[in-house]
């Protein structure tokens, strides 16, 4: 028994003495190891290049929501409870550490993780348990790897996943219902191997898309295209450009240019005929022409649609023969020397073809400025800084970019960006800031860009969006502010723009204003308001009106009420109007001012909004408890009274008669004393008990109107 007492104890205190060492090992982190910043209530760690093979010895500080960058060392490896540690990690970066495996359970007590940076490693394979505890995972980055398969159901369990970006990877293909669970808005799959995307299992499951990349994949444009083509004409999403690569006569098409018969000819009898002696159009041209037929037009030479295409990424990586052969140069046929580029040193370029300029790759170059990028690269269409060091965009920094349509900023560390930086882009379409330091917005900022179509400036920490700041963008269809820390939009902030799409989801939002704001979006089509801490009171009932009438595809997800604790997580379309606004003034009030006041009438006094106000009490509303009990008692008291009357008339003419004098004349007299008396005594009685309940109903008109 004492044995068993002292090794009880001896346990206890190493316990103890382990997590007093874990916690000291904790502070050294951040003094020593790693530096840390802390912004926002927010702590950035920052153990980049410091030479790491395993983080599972380490854990963060405790009750702080951190950051944890991890980009640059030799985790080839991550193990079994690797991050056990880090439950408080929201946001975790391991790109460019030769990660090579994921083993199941490697991320085993990120509960909290939201974001997650797998890019620039050596990634072969997705299975089906790799992200197993990321159930609060909304971003996931894993491109430039090596990625050829993913398994079925290895995003099945990421039911918040919203962004998933796996561009230059080796994918051949999609497993079937890969995304089935997931509620994806943005899916990045440019630059790998896909030549068909179907329909059934794969693109049936992204209904709520509302950015898709598909760029720079090898397109086999025959008729197993067509459920692509057919998807792609029913959505109004960005896709980027998808060009044939294969058959030879469709090479350098874009398919959103072609018709069902260019991709699925019709055969008749003609040609089944002499089918087998003509070239397969899939095949490429090893011999001279066969005979041809009387009537036949010749065929033109084949004309170059660009230069050699060869696989590159933005490091450097030791491949073997196999890699090698799997990333070998697609070979185009070509007629014309390609036009000399200039790209800068540090980075990566590559052109479709002569004429569509250069997307230039700069990702994770530890870039400062933007003025470090030497040689300026000749004429450049895309422009990707994402993940570098960039804390200021200044204003001479892009004025040898105007003929930029694409600029991603995203994911750095800007906080400043200078009046008129983007001034002379008047070409750019895309502008990516997400996932950076900006905490306000005002219509200086984006001054020149009159093309923008798609802005993304979620992940920032946003408070403030000053009048005007979106007027100047008449193009602008696409608005990203989700995970920001907005409260509430100025009034006009949408006028003049072109928005169908607009994403407010996971912000500080307790109610959003339908005039001035919502009313402005005529060609509204999706709008995501999920995740704020909505106030479902008096100043909620415009904006639940407003969702009522419009269509069922306007409000993506439902609203839920945080506030008051009656209403605390019921959806905001199942309560009604009374439920929220009990007091009949200001339902009304809330009812009756978006109609009545125009926009238009600013200058008008305030009046005017008044005179609305006086005519409500005109309304017939319900009638209170306590004039109906009043009523029921008038009527009462008046039912007696005429009772008593009745049987005191009665009475006094039965004793009239039975008293009666010989002298008919007396009679007459005497019966017409009795009935005038009695008919008197009747009516002064009524004048009386009326004219009573009337001062009484006069002199507590207050009462009434309670």
């Amino acid at each position: 028994m004492l044995n068993s007492i002292l090794l009880l104890s001896f346990l206890t205190v190493t316990s103890f003495a382990w997590k007093t060492e874990s916690s000291k090992t904790s502070k050294e982190i951040c003094k020593n190891r790693c530096s840390c910043e802390e912004k926002e209530n927010i702590l950035s760690i920052n153990c980049e290049n410091k030479g790491f093979t395993t983080v599972s010895l380490f854990q963060p500080p405790p009750n702080k929501i951190c950051q944890l960058f991890l980009n640059g060392n030799f985790l080839s490896r991550l193990n079994p409870n690797e991050f056990i540690n880090y439950g408080n990690v929201t946001s975790l970066h391991l790109g460019n550490n030769g990660l090579q495996e994921i083993q199941t359970g490697a991320f085993t007590g990120l509960r909290f993780l939201k974001r997650l940076h797998l890019n620039n490693n050596n990634l072969e394979i997705i299975k089906e348990y790799t992200f197993a505890g990321l159930e609060s995972l909304e971003y996931l980055q894993a491109d430039y790897n090596y990625i050829s398969a993913i398994e079925e159901g290895a995003f099945s369990k990421l039911n918040k996943l919203k962004v998933l970006i796996l561009n230059d990877n080796l994918m051949l293909s999609l497993p079937n219902n890969v995304f089935r669970f997931v509620m994806l808005t943005h899916l990045d799959l440019r630059g790998n191997r896909l030549k068909v995307l179907p329909f059934a299992g794969v693109l049936e499951h992204i209904g709520g898309i509302m950015e898709i990349q598909l760029e720079e994949n090898p397109w086999n444009c025959t008729c197993d295209l067509i459920p692509l083509k057919a998807w792609l004409d029913t959505i109004s999403v960005f896709v980027g450009d998808i060009v044939c690569e294969t058959p030879f006569r469709l090479h350098g098409k874009d398919i959103t240019q072609l018709i069902r018969q260019d991709l699925c000819p019709r055969r008749n009898a003609g040609d089944s005929n002499h089918r087998a002696m003509q070239p397969s159009s899939d095949s490429q041209y090893d011999g001279p022409s066969p005979t041809l037929q009387p009537g036949v037009t010749p065929t033109k030479a084949p004309r170059a649609s660009r230069p050699p295409k060869m696989r590159n990424r933005p490091t450097q990586r030791l491949t073997s023969g196999k890699d090698k052969q799997v990333l070998g140069p697609i070979m185009v046929y070509q007629t014309r020397s390609p036009v000399p580029m200039t790209c800068p040193s540090i980075c990566v370029c590559t052109s479709q073809n002569a004429d569509s300029g250069l997307n230039v790759n700069c990702q994770e170059r530890k870039l400062h400025n933007i003025t470090e990028l030497t040689p300026k690269p000749s004429y450049p269409k895309k422009l990707h800084l994402t993940g570098n060091y960039l804390h200021i965009i200044y204003r001479t920094d892009l004025t040898e970019y105007s003929t930029l349509e694409l600029l991603h900023l995203g994911n750095n560390r800007i906080a400043v960006i200078q009046d008129g930086a983007f001034d002379n882009l008047a070409n750019l379409r895309r502008l990516y800031l997400n996932g950076n330091y900006i905490e306000s917005l005002s219509r200086s900022l984006f001054v020149g860009l009159q093309s923008l179509q798609y802005l993304y400036l979620e992940y920032n920490v946003i408070k403030d969006i000053l009048p005007q700041t979106f007027n100047s963008l008449q193009n602008l269809q696409l608005l990203f502010l989700n995970n920001n820390l907005l409260r509430s939009l100025p009034d006009n902030v949408f006028l003049g723009t072109m928005l169908t799409r607009l994403n407010l989801r996971n912000n500080h939002f307790s109610h959003l204003p339908v005039r001035g704001v919502l009313d402005q979006l005529s060609a509204f089509i999706q709008i995501d308001l999920q995740e704020n801490p909505w106030d479902c009171t008096c100043d909620i009932v415009a904006l639940k009106n407003w969702m009522e009438l419009s269509s069922t595809s306007v409000v993506v997800n439902e609203i839920t009420c945080d506030s008051p604790s009656k209403h605390a997580g019921r959806l905001l379309r199942s309560l009604r109007n009374d439920a929220i606004c009990p007091e009949p003034n200001e339902v009304t009030v809330g009812l009756t001012k978006a109609p009545t006041v125009s926009p238009s009438t600013d200058s008008t006094p305030p009046f005017a909004i008044t005179s609305t106000e006086e005519q409500i009490p005109e309304m017939h509303a319900e009638v209170p408890l306590s004039v109906l009990i009043l009523g029921l008692l008038v009527v009462f008291i008046l039912s007696v009274c005429f009772g008593a009357g009745l049987f005191v008339f009665v009475l006094k003419r039965r004793k009239g008669i039975d008293s009666a004098p010989a002298s008919a004349n007396n009679l007459d007299i005497n019966s017409f004393q009795v009935q005038y008396g009695t008919t008197r005594t009747m009516y002064n009685t009524a004048v009386c008990i009326l004219y009573s309940i009337f001062y009484f109903l006069c002199g507590n008109k207050s009462f009434l109107e309670e």
